[in-house]
């Protein structure tokens, strides 16, 4: 089919478009924060000629305010299935909780958001927002499991915050190769001792889970690589 002007400019308007290479910064974003980005830099990340990239974007502003938006639509605010009522719902709950924390720990570091306070602190302020109410609707989550009997009485916040610091330390190489250990190995094994912690020992016993260990594959991919 030939190709029009028409065409070319809803192209460039396109914002599944846009935030796909949008979503190409968020490697080396999370690294490196983005004050030392120019243009230049930002097209050859996205694998775009300067020209074109003007064409997709009219300044680096906003570019990260896309980039913001991409993160709390996409990684604080994706869905997470939060239903309740039985051992089953509870886990996927608790697997896209899990996943969902770890996105949020890896992308959302102090050298992105370190420099998001500092240059546009009302992106930041967004960012804050949707992150305290993602956290709002876990620890409901958390409480109503623990009152309908499926999970183990605990601080539903403190069980947030538990998440949080972990997942700062084992995304750090520098801490796994002190204590010896893998990304991998770590994420998955955390991931275990977290089910025993929340469960009761009856429910547990009650819940299929042998696909996490692919979906763990998938997230450890995306922590490495940048695949978004």
């Amino acid at each position: 089919m030939e190709t029009t002007n028409e065409t070319q400019n809803c192209r460039y308007t396109d914002e599944s478009i846009k935030n796909k290479y949008v979503a190409k910064l968020l490697h080396p974003v999370k690294s490196n924060g983005f004050q030392s980005f120019r243009m230049d830099d930002i097209a050859k990340t996205m694998d775009l000629s300067k020209a074109t990239l003007y064409k997709y974007f009219q300044s680096r502003d906003e570019i990260i305010d896309y980039l913001t938006k991409l993160i709390i639509k996409y990684v604080i605010g994706a869905e997470c299935q939060f239903e309740s009522g039985s051992p089953d719902a509870y886990m996927r709950g608790i697997r896209s909780s899990f996943a969902q924390t770890l996105l949020i720990a890896n992308y959302g570091t102090e050298a992105f958001f370190g420099d998001l306070r500092e240059v546009y602190p009302q992106m930041m302020a967004s960012i804050d927002v949707a992150i305290s109410e993602r956290n709002e609707r876990l620890r409901r989550f958390f409480e109503k499991g623990i009152e309908e009997g499926y999970l183990n009485d605990s601080n539903a916040t403190l069980l947030i915050i538990q998440d949080e610091l972990m997942f700062r330390n084992l995304l750090d190489p520098h801490y796994l190769m002190k204590h010896n250990l893998t990304l991998r190995t770590a994420i998955s094994d955390y991931y275990d001792i977290r089910k025993r912690q929340l469960f009761k020992p009856d429910v547990y016993d009650q819940i299929d889970d042998s696909d996490m260990a692919e979906r763990i594959e998938q997230l450890v991919r995306k922590v490495t690589y940048g695949v978004y």
